[in-house]
């Protein structure tokens, strides 16, 4: 059901326990943000619990909103400006029972949200990434509580220092590369509309995933150095295309002088040894060594 100016009007409105003006809008199968215009900034809180919306945006200028619940929907992703530019009194944001699940949305939340105080991505999958809260805390400062747990000075303190951390640095610099496939890959979505996609073999749907999956601590600090020293747009590409594989790029010295382009290994050459069997020309010339050793041994015993 569409969010129309109609369904607006005629939705259950309530003085809610905190003694804020709330809209109810649950459980109607809403799809997008649209139309909130029409509330003409009367409510305090709004309740999206229970809805399609995949993405967090589109929100006009409500200067009066401080509480936003989106509880069990299918957001993905935030669009920060919107929510900073227009939602400028925001201090409780539920987003329980999503799928938000890059650190990066997390950031962007951080940055556009100067006044929120309390967060919920409880059953998210970004909860399960390594230093999830503590990064929370310091991308976010003005949280008090985060996931209906209070924000401590002990975590505030751990915070900090991992952010100053080389386990810290390591971790901004996964969710900046998360944050480039992700745009990326939403301007190929947007720009391949209506092409045949081709299936590739070992193609993975998502970069980010396969490098925080498939490769070590040492090979991902590789891959960092090769992207920062990357002296094209087309070999980024070729890096970032190996990563979705969860192939470790070959390093920019062992690229080919002639074209640019990045050696592989060679498959070996497969040629007929008679007998209607395929096999390696390797394995061939070791045979026919072997087989003109064994002659000469026969010329000279004869």
């Amino acid at each position: 059901m569409r969010l129309s100016a109609t369904l607006l009007q005629s939705s259950e409105q309530r003085t809610n326990a905190l003694g804020e003006r709330e809209l109810i809008l649950r459980g109607l199968s809403i799809p997008a943000i649209e139309h909130l215009a029409a509330t003409l900034d009367q409510f305090d809180a709004i309740d999206l619990t229970d809805n399609n919306l995949v993405r967090l945006d589109n929100f006009p200028r409500l200067n009066r909103l401080s509480s936003l619940l989106c509880a069990d929907n299918a957001i993905e992703g935030v669009d920060g400006p919107n929510l900073g530019q227009n939602l400028p009194a925001l201090k409780s944001l539920v987003l329980t029972g999503n799928r938000v699940g890059r650190l990066d949305e997390v950031k962007k939340i951080g940055e556009n949200c100067p006044q929120l105080e309390f967060l919920s991505l409880i059953g998210n999958p970004v909860t399960r990434r390594q230093h999830y809260r503590l990064y929370a805390i310091n991308k976010i400062p003005s949280l008090k509580v985060l996931d209906f747990s209070k924000v401590k000075e002990d975590e505030r303190d751990r915070a900090k220092r991992l952010a100053a951390s080389a386990a810290g640095a390591a971790l901004d610099g996964d969710v900046r590369l998360e944050a480039r496939v992700a745009t990326k890959k939403a301007g190929d979505s947007t720009s391949g509309a209506g092409e045949t996609k081709t299936f590739e073999p070992g193609g993975g749907s998502s970069a980010a995933e396969a490098f925080v999956s498939n490769f070590t601590r040492e090979q991902k600090e590789q891959i960092r150095t090769m992207v920062a020293e990357a002296s094209s747009p087309e070999e980024i590409e070729r890096i970032e295309a190996c990563v979705r594989k969860g192939v470790f790029p070959v390093a920019t010295s062992a690229k080919d002088g002639n074209d640019g382009n990045i050696k592989t290994p060679s498959s070996p050459h497969l040629t007929d040894d008679g007998s209607g069997q395929k096999r390696a020309s390797a394995d061939m010339d070791e045979g026919d060594q072997e087989e003109n050793g064994s002659d000469g041994k026969k010329s000279r015993t004869g």
